[in-house]
């Protein structure tokens, strides 16, 4: 039985808390998906997850949660009917393509979306695409603002104004965070998935396959150090790119478009029947969908139409991000969503403006705690003799897009958590 659960996870399925159910994860490439792909998750929400919400991720991936083991098939098979892909959601691979929804640098914005489905498309057929010693994240941002996060991503694309990009790479969060490092600058388009190519092959040879936390792509660069990790690495590029012709893809601006609506799902999480009324809004707007990475959808299109009844309780949320936490992951040591809720009806919105809250339940640091305004890593400590959930508070992060870590501040219990934040926030 161990044996197949470890399998599934190359099919992006993760054994909760209470091991009689499941979570599924499946790959947005760019966090595009389109409507009836959308219905289609939140049907199958309904049928096998009891109703669960569905759960928006900071990959821009969906999760469907409280899935019974006999039910993993069938839920598959449902969503590659629409054409939605599991294969390499978890485990030791390439992870799900990472794209900026909406850069915040307007005046100049590059449609990179086509240059990442051509990436993970081409690297989905690799040998050692699900052989890794350890997951491998890539990313773009579509303007030189670095939206997309380039700095927590093995591999970081940045779109500059002469359409050539900046590389960043070797960056990664969890218990000892590293941001990335410049690889290369002015980087022309065909030469991007030959990077690729050549970055994942030096990981699998060249990655520590005996200890998992020192297995990532940044702690090959910490081993090498910054200059013979840089030199190693253009080696394997060199070569690759020799090996023969490769294929462009340009680099477009984005058309004219409207963001129509931006939608803050409280802890990533939107109900299946919310989900259905959002396909329809979409429909009637002739809006496209995008998931964001901070657990909201923006919707894009040209027909403004006022979002219905159901939708507006998403409409003006404070940006707060939380990975599922104690009640569901095996590892979560804190009840992030308790921590998230606590905040949301304590502190006002105005407090909240402008500011990044993200809440990880474990040192993992899933929910990107490490890059943020303001960061919380859940933990357990005692108090009075007896273990109570705890959280290590962080601040000033750069959000991944630049290398400025949050620097811890405060270690707080529960209970303490408003007075710590309100307190931070006043010093703001």
């Amino acid at each position: 039985m161990k044996q197949n659960i470890d399998e599934l996870k190359m099919l992006g399925v993760y054994q909760q808390r209470n091991k009689q159910y499941f979570m599924q994860r499946l790959k947005i490439c760019g966090g595009r998906i389109t409507i009836p792909q959308w219905r289609k998750v939140a049907e199958l929400a309904i049928t096998y997850s009891d109703g669960y919400p569905l759960h928006l991720t900071t990959r821009q991936d969906i999760e469907l949660h409280y899935i019974k083991f006999d039910n993993i098939c069938d839920v598959q098979q449902g969503l590659y009917q629409v054409g939605l892909n599991t294969y390499g959601a978890c485990g030791d691979s390439i992870r799900n393509i990472t794209v900026s929804t909406s850069c915040s640098h307007t005046n100049y914005r590059l449609d990179v979306v086509p240059i990442a489905q051509f990436i993970q498309i081409n690297l989905r057929h690799m040998v050692t695409n699900y052989s890794l010693p350890r997951k491998f994240k890539i990313a773009f941002s579509g303007c030189p603002k670095g939206c997309g996060k380039p700095y927590i991503n093995d591999l970081g694309f940045i779109a500059q104004e002469n359409k050539l990009f900046k590389v960043i790479g070797a960056g990664s969060l969890g218990a000892k965070p590293n941001l990335g490092i410049e690889l290369y600058n002015n980087l022309p388009s065909r030469d991007v998935l030959p990077l690729c190519i050549a970055a994942i092959n030096f990981f699998a040879n060249h990655g520590n396959r005996e200890n998992r936390s020192r297995a990532r792509f940044r702690h090959i660069r910490e081993a090498m150090g910054d200059d013979k990790f840089k030199a190693s690495l253009d080696a394997y590029f060199k070569k690759t790119r020799k090996s023969k012709p490769w294929p462009d893809c340009t680099l477009p601006l984005c058309p004219p478009e409207q963001k129509l609506q931006t939608l803050q799902m409280p802890d990533g999480n939107i109900t299946p029947n919310d989900a259905f009324v959002l396909a329809d809004y979409a429909e009637q707007s002739e809006a496209t969908i995008r998931i964001n990475s901070e657990h909201g959808l923006e919707l894009f299109g040209q027909r403004e139409v006022s979002p219905p009844p159901e939708l507006t309780k998403y409409t003006n949320n404070p940006l707060i991000v939380a990975c599922p936490g104690y009640p569901t992951c095996p590892r979560g040591l804190a009840d992030t969503c308790a921590a998230a809720n606590l905040i949301r009806e304590n502190l006002s919105n105005k407090q909240l403006k402008g500011l990044t809250i993200h809440i990880s339940g474990c040192p993992n640091n899933c929910a990107q705690s490490s890059i943020a305004d303001i960061g919380l890593i859940g933990m357990v400590r005692k108090k009075d003799g007896q273990p109570q959930q705890a959280y290590k508070v962080l601040i000033g992060g750069g959000n991944g897009r630049n290398n400025i870590l949050a620097q811890h501040t405060d270690t707080v219990f529960t209970d303490e958590l408003l007075k710590s934040l309100n307190k931070l926030i006043l010093s703001k």
